[in-house]
């Protein structure tokens, strides 16, 4: 059992988080603004958005350090809750990973914006460097406090040192591969023309260039959905329009908002978000089978193939935002049942970013429905409404502003004409259908499936596989950035039906 030890208690730690939380707060104050940003009091946009990202936190560390002092029945309890936390070997795996990848990347990110002569690095590494010294201090103390559990953390290390050492090497591994690709042209790989005729990439033809536009739409006060009125009633087109909902668009407008209105410079932002997501993945895919399956072996396979199969490596290079929705779709299904309300706004969190999961919605009500204490309807509305709530807040103002519009542009996705990466039409195309008729037959496989996690013949991991499965193969439309959103499910559901789960709860010299 993890033991707070004197010389660093949670007490401690509170402390020194709030001293570099002011160290923090003087050095952002101390860099001098430039008066033509100036918007308020001499800040510009993001100087304030900074501000509010180290004063929100700063003022909760001291709440919560003036608690700690003056109310020993509360500060014995969340140290109790921090023992048990941390009984968990995957909770303790995962803190020590996450702490030190955020030293190692913060250390980087501060050693960077001090050393750079790029002028666009200078501008906002500068003004960003108090933050992530805060963030990296943060993730150094919380190391100390992991290695000061005396000989808690030596038996976790003796028990699980080599599979943290191998979650490393694979995650640096991909890290390095798939930064390596951005600077990447068809030319420097394709030396025989074999894969691109032309040799040419066309980077705004790509789906993260209409991203960055409907956001720039956004910033000049333009809704991206009211776009689809201009047609004709005939919504069977295949043209770029608004069609996610509206968390990817408004994150494009708010990066443009702080001064990103260039799209290599806002890409560049960007990419970085998707590598985050494309390594969380990863890890998920150790994780799951080593601390739920004891199989370190199987865990290593599956993040190997994730990170370097040809559909990921692609997805890497053509910058699409289906690493950060697929993140959360296996993050939700990773939690489930265990952590209801976190699985369901992390589903929700999923659709609004990309709603290439919607239909996995019906597998979660029937999920919701099967968890609930008595058959509560209370309950089940209460979870249903904290999975669709993401999805409603985010949409809310743009149904507001233009419901007709936003429902039209929405709808596209159903009623779209075939069309392929690939040259390989879908069933529905040789059965001369279009429009809703042609998702009939996507819709009849997965009403069986639907059925079989009703009545409980599959689990979940299965169940969400098959149908991220038959909506790849018979759907209308199949683009290259589909083939990843199975891929990731595929070790969970060889571990949920062929690895007994061995779970460990507690450190002990055994491991258990």
């Amino acid at each position: 059992m993890m033991s707070l030890k004197k010389q660093f208690t949670l007490l401690s730690f509170l402390y020194s988080t709030l001293i570099e939380g002011v160290i923090a707060l003087l050095w952002l104050l101390l860099i001098p603004g430039d008066p033509e940003s100036a918007w308020i009091f001499g800040f510009s946009k993001f100087r304030l958005i900074l501000l509010l990202a180290i004063l929100l936190p700063l003022g909760l560390t001291s709440i919560l350090t003036y608690k700690a002092k003056k109310a020993a029945l509360w500060y014995q309890k969340a140290s109790d809750r921090i023992n048990a936390l941390f009984q968990w070997d995957g909770h303790l795996t995962t803190g020590f990973v996450l702490s030190l990848s955020g030293l190692m990347y913060g250390s980087y990110f501060l050693y960077t914006a001090l050393a750079t002569t790029d002028l666009f690095l200078q501008g906002y590494f500068t003004r960003l460097a108090p933050l992530m010294f805060w963030f990296t201090a943060l993730c150094g103390q919380t190391l100390y406090f992991i290695f000061h559990t005396g000989d808690t953390f030596k038996k976790y290390l003796r028990t699980h040192g080599f599979a943290v050492l191998t979650t490393f090497v694979i995650l640096i591994s991909g890290l390095l591969m798939h930064s390596h690709l951005w600077g990447l042209e068809p030319e420097d790989w394709d030396t025989h023309a074999m894969f691109n005729r032309d040799n040419k990439f066309d980077l705004e033809e790509q789906d993260i260039f209409a991203i960055f536009n409907e956001g720039d739409h956004l910033q000049h006060g333009q809704n991206p959905y009211a776009r689809a009125l201009e047609i004709d009633t005939n919504i069977d087109w295949n043209r770029i329009y608004a069609t996610y909902l509206p968390i990817s668009y408004t994150m494009a407008w708010l990066t443009q908002e702080v001064g990103l209105e260039d799209f290599l410079q806002w890409l560049s932002f960007w990419r970085v978000i998707f590598l985050v997501a494309n390594l969380g993945i990863t890890y998920l895919l150790i994780y799951i089978p080593y601390h739920r399956y004891n199989n370190l072996i199987f865990g290593a396979i599956a993040a190997l193939f994730w990170l370097f199969n040809r559909w990921t490596l692609h997805m890497t290079m053509i910058y699409h935002i289906d690493f950060v929705a697929i993140f959360f779709l296996l993050f939700s299904l990773v939690s489930w049942p265990r952590h209801k309300v976190i699985s369901l706004l992390s589903f929700g969190l999923s659709l609004g970013v990309k709603h290439i999961a919607m239909f996995v919605i019906p597998l979660y009500i029937i999920w919701i429905w099967q968890s609930v204490e008595n058959r509560s309807i209370k309950q089940f509305v209460q979870h249903t409404l904290v999975m669709a709530g993401i999805p409603f807040l985010v949409s809310a103002p743009f149904l507001a502003w233009n419901a007709k519009g936003f429902f039209k542009s929405i709808f596209v996705s159903a009623t779209r004409i075939s069309e392929s990466h690939f040259g390989a039409p879908a069933l529905d195309t040789f059965l001369e259908l279009s429009g809703i008729s042609a998702k009939l037959p996507l819709l009849g496989l997965m009403a069986i499936v639907y059925l079989a996690a009703w009545t409980k013949k599959i689990k979940p991991f299965s169940a969400a596989f098959l149908i991220l499965l038959i909506f790849v193969d018979f759907n209308s439309i199949l683009f290259r950035q589909y083939m990843t959103w199975a891929f990731p499910v595929i070790p969970l559901v060889i571990c949920e039906t062929m690895l007994g789960s061995t779970e460990k709860r507690t450190i002990s010299p055994q491991g258990r």
